[in-house]
Order: structure tokens, then sequence, then C-alpha cells
């Protein structure tokens, strides 16, 4: 990388000096140069540098670092795995009265919908004062006129429509009865779910639609689709939702209790076993790791094998969004801490139309959330992941409390998180024998007065797995957020590799005979055992036809040793080319053991292809 002078090679034995020269051929620099063994032909690194780079990281300081195999998320409003990394998802617990589904969304995907802008908040383009995203969801947009957006589905189930504060909108499918029932309510005297309004002298005038009528009888409540009860736009693509979906669903139901019912009814499938055994209530593995039916089943029946779903490979650097699809009651009640989602919201963050509908979505990503935080706290809520969760737990006021556990180090005490069944289970092996610390999880506030859903739990920095839990009900309910629980692990999918453009001009006349390389890597003083970083050079590492040229998908690499200066020499006569490259796999030690290379100088000598 850096230049370096013509040198000699000294070996000092006792107090002799013996000197070995360089054994370059009398011609070759004249014919075929460069001719000067140690003259360092690999520059600064950069991205255009480098033919391949898997697993690795080219950091500020232009070094290459190996990515953490182990990466765990520090907030649970930004989900960005910094490399390509496989992985799982398991069903850990369940304690709730709704029925839920687990999803995910890429949001490259978001925008290339038009739905997100670069700063990651959602779009309103129509200018109807609903985000595009919130009006897919429940197909809110009119059939026609200037407001208009195609329907998310093969075809509207009803097509009652209304109008609120001069724009029309399309009732929602998800918020209608079987029967199709208009449901729309004008200026109805209600709750303001706005922080501070603690009394029905704040009421306030506004909208509202869905049904008063909760009966799932038939295939109310519901946009037809894949599944009846998960909005279109959150399925994967298929044909009956007219390939609009753009969801990917890990779990269609975390029912996992003593009765085969759903909430009612309302479940996206059935409830087919009454085992409390933390495995869901219905045939996981008869679904794919983005919910579509498989046409064979891996594992028939519901075993043990349905606990995990492996989502596969989630690309480096693409931001991820869980989501939580809930069916429950729809109430509107600050007292019982809960509030209809709010389709649309005035400058001063009033609601002025609010969606009544049992089927609500909620986002890890809190700021897109619908339903309006009433108590307008900041943190939301913090709780004790190593204690277990009573309820009679003061968690306004945990050092009051005599239920509250003190956290690790400190004399601050907070409530408990999850249910002690929750944590017995996860240190059983299905889930790594896994003990949570007495820290703080802590759920932040979004900034603009809607309620976060989402609550992370970090195992430790050095772990596989982390923990992704939620709060179902719309305006918060008590506030736990353990509601339903799923652990997530990830790895890297393959060993780290980078692999050097060409180094040398072409030259079909030469061949390169000779190679020198230094290297300079380090690793984490944590890593044991190390991470086995192996070298190799090649001098055919570009085919050409026609005027084109292209990598060698497989050169004839050359193993490098190192002698105890990081130094090494490499006869590479046999196999004339003069494409030279460099490589280095780097193969994980355990934990997050990471390594660095730093730099390498490579030189090489050539000569006539026929002296």
């Amino acid at each position: 990388m850096h230049p370096n002078p013509s040198r000699l090679l000294a070996l000092v034995a006792g107090s002799a000096l013996f000197v070995i020269p360089s054994l370059r051929p009398a011609h070759a620099a004249d014919t075929c140069g460069p001719g000067d063994l140690y003259a360092d032909v690999q520059p600064a690194f950069t991205a255009a540098g480098f033919d391949q780079l898997q697993q690795v990281t080219l950091t500020p300081q232009r070094t290459l670092r190996s990515v953490n195999p182990f990466w765990t998320p520090t907030s649970v409003d930004s989900f960005v795995f910094p490399s390509d990394q496989h992985v799982t998802i398991s069903f850990v617990y369940e304690s709730a009265g709704a029925s839920h589904a687990l999803g995910y969304l890429y949001v490259s995907d978001l925008q290339a919908r038009g739905y997100v802008n670069a700063q990651g908040d959602l779009v309103d383009g129509n200018g109807n004062g609903i985000a595009d995203l919130h009006e897919d969801l429940y197909n809110l947009a009119p059939p026609s006129g200037a407001q208009a957006r195609p329907y998310i589905g093969v075809s509207p189930r009803c097509f009652q429509i209304f109008s609120s504060r001069g724009f029309l909108y399309r009732q929602p499918d998800m918020a209608l009865n079987a029967n199709c029932a208009s449901a729309f309510l004008p200026n109805l005297n209600m709750t303001d779910a706005r922080p501070g309004r603690t009394s029905s002298a704040y009421n306030l005038i506004v909208d509202v639609v869905g049904s008063t009528q909760l009966g799932a009888g038939g295939n109310g409540f519901s946009d037809n689709g894949l599944f009846t009860r998960i909005p279109n736009l959150l399925e994967p693509a298929h044909a009956s939702n007219n390939n609009m979906g753009i969801g990917h669903l890990a779990f269609l139901l975390a029912d996992d209790d003593f009765d085969r019912e759903t909430y009612q009814g309302l479940g996206a499938v059935a409830d087919a076993t009454e085992v409390n055994d933390g495995v869901p209530d219905y045939d996981v593995s008869a679904y794919d790791g983005h919910g579509r039916p498989r046409t064979s089943n891996p594992d028939p029946g519901i075993t043990t094998y349905d606990r995990t779903v492996d989502l596969g490979v989630i690309p480096g650097g693409q931001e991820v969004v869980f989501f939580l699809v809930s069916a429950f009651e729809p109430i509107h009640n600050t007292d019982a801490g809960m509030v209809f989602p709010c389709l649309r919201r005035d400058a001063d963050l009033k609601c002025t139309l609010h969606l009544r509908t049992p089927i609500n979505v909620f986002f890890s990503k809190a700021k897109w959330n619908l339903d309006q935080d009433f108590m307008g706290q900041n943190p939301v809520v913090s709780r004790n992941m190593g204690c277990d969760y009573d309820e009679a737990c003061n968690w306004t006021n945990p050092n009051s409390s005599s239920r509250a556990c003190t956290l690790a180090g400190t004399s601050q005490k907070l409530c408990g998180w999850l249910d002690s069944g929750a944590r017995i289970r996860m240190g059983t092996l299905p889930y790594g024998n896994t003990t949570l610390p007495m820290t703080a999880t802590t759920v932040a506030a979004p900034g603009n007065l809607v309620m976060p859903h989402a609550v992370l739990g970090n195992v430790g920095p050095a772990s596989d797995r982390w923990l992704l839990a939620f709060e179902d009900l719309p305006g918060g309910g008590d506030r736990d957020f353990n509601d339903v629980v799923f652990m997530l692990r990830n790895q890297a999918p393959t060993a780290g590799r980078v692999r050097s453009t060409v180094l040398s001009p072409e030259s079909s006349s030469c061949a390169i005979q000779q190679v020198y390389i230094h290297k300079d890597d380090a690793q984490d003083p944590t890593c044991t055992p190390p991470v086995a970083i192996n070298y190799a050079v090649a001098t055919d590492c570009r085919l050409c036809s026609a005027s084109t040229c292209f990598p060698n998908p497989t050169p004839t690499w050359h193993p490098v040793t190192f002698d105890w200066n990081r130094d090494a020499f490499l006869d590479v006569s046999g196999t004339p080319g003069h494409q030279l490259c460099w490589k280095a796999d780097l193969n994980p030690g355990s934990g997050s053991c990471q390594a660095t290379i730093n730099n390498v100088d490579i030189g090489y000598e050539s000569g006539p292809v026929n002296p």
C-alpha cells in the first residue's frame, strides 16, 4: 500500500549478517517491468480496489474490518443489518387476550412505492391528510377523483364512500362487518387522546369510521387477500392480493393457550391446539419464511419445529421494520388505556378522523403508528429485563414499590418485564439457555405524540440473539410490553473474504515469476480462538474475450505462508499469467471477535513468456 524502496532481506544469526539479494532476472526490467520485487503496487484501500468484499467493511481509516457475526441492534426504531445476516426468529411467549400475526417490511420497498421519504417519514402524496401507507393499509382512498389510489388487492369487498372535512374516502373493508353496512359517524363527542386531556371538559368533536358490530361472521373485517384478517399490503405478493403485497409474514398466529379460539374468530389462521407449550397453535411449517403456503410441508403437524422460522439472509445495509397485526375489541376510553387509531391529525396534532376496527397494525418504528399516546411520558416506560413481571408493581414509581427489582450496579429499581414463564422458557436449550441481565430496557417516545408498541431486549454485546416484544392494544393498554415475545438470532451466512482487483498492467507477452507480499493485520484481544486470516495470490485473475475482460471466478490461488516478519516470497512461475491479485479469507473466531487488515504491500517480478 505504501511505496517501499528497493531493499535487501537481512537475516541476523548471532553476530553475522547474511545478505540475500533479490532473485531478479537481468532482463525483466528491460522487457516486462516493473522489475522491482519490492515496489508496492497495492494502492490505499478503496471500494473500487476490490472485486469482492464479503462480510468485510471498508472503514473510514481505509482498513478492512470483518463484520461482527453477532451484531445486535441498539434501537427498536432502526434495524439496519451491517452486512448480510442469516436470521431466524423463534416464538417465546404470549400472554394476551388479543390474537396476533408478526411480519416485517423492507424500508426500500416502502420507498419504492412512495410511502416513505429519504428521512424515513411517511408521505401524504395525495394531500388528503392521511399518510399513504395508512391509506393503503386499510384501502381508504376513493375510487376516483384527485385523491384516488389503486385498490390494494384484487377488488374491494365493500363499496361504501364517506366525506370528512372536504375529502372523499372509501370506508375500509377491514372496518366493516360482513354485510358491508355503512359505518361512518360524523361529529361525535369523544375523548381527546392527546396528553393532559384528563376529563370530558377536553372532549372534541371528531369523525369516526368503522363498524360497532364486532362479530366476525363470514368475511367481515376483511379485505380478502391471501389471509382475510391481515391487510393485503402486509402480505407477501400473491395472486390473492393482486401481487401488491410487500410484506413478509413470519408468524400468522401467536396464540399459545389452552383453547382453540382466536379472538372473536379474527385470527389470520385457525387455532388448532389446546396446548400451552411455547409453540404457536398452528402448523407454522406449512408456510415459508415469507408467509406463503408451501406446496410441500417439511414437518406436517404441530411440533417443536414450528417454534422457529428461518427468515433467510437479510441483506446488509437494508433497514427492516417489524409489524404486529393485533385483533381485539376497539375501545376508546383512556381509563381503560385504549383509544381508537387516528387516521388524520391537524396542525395541533388533534385527531380529526378516528378509525374503529378490531384489526390494528403496530410498527417497530414508532413514528409510523396510528394510535395516540394519551399519557405523553418520555420515556414511555422502562422495565428491568432480569426481573419477573408483577402486575402489582407500580411502574410509574418503581422505587417506592416492593415488587420492583434493583438494576445491577445501581440503587435504582424498576418493575419487571417478562412473565416468569417466559424467562424460564428462555433458560432452556431451544433458546440458548438465555438468562436476561438485571438491566433496563426502555421505550422512548417518538416525538410526535403517537404510541410506540415494540421494545427491544438485548441479551448482551457478545450474543447472537435479541428479543422483540410488543404492547398489543391501541393507546398502550397496561404498557407492560410483554404481550407477545419473540427471539431473533443472526449470524453471518459466510466467512469474510476480500479479493483485490488486478494490480498489474495487461501484457500478454509477460509472465509474473515471483511475488513478494507483506501483511499488517490485527484482531481484537478477546478473540479466543483467534480469527484465522488466510492469504493467497494468483496471476490469472482476469479473463478476456473479444476485448472484454472480467474477473476470473476460479483463478489459480497460491496460499501464502508468512515468516516472522510477516513477509512472504512466492515462486509463481509454474502458473504463468500477468494479472496479479490477492485475497484474504477471514474465518470468524468466537463471540463478537473481529479482525482488521490494516495494510498489504505486494510487488512482483516478471519475465517474457518465451525467453
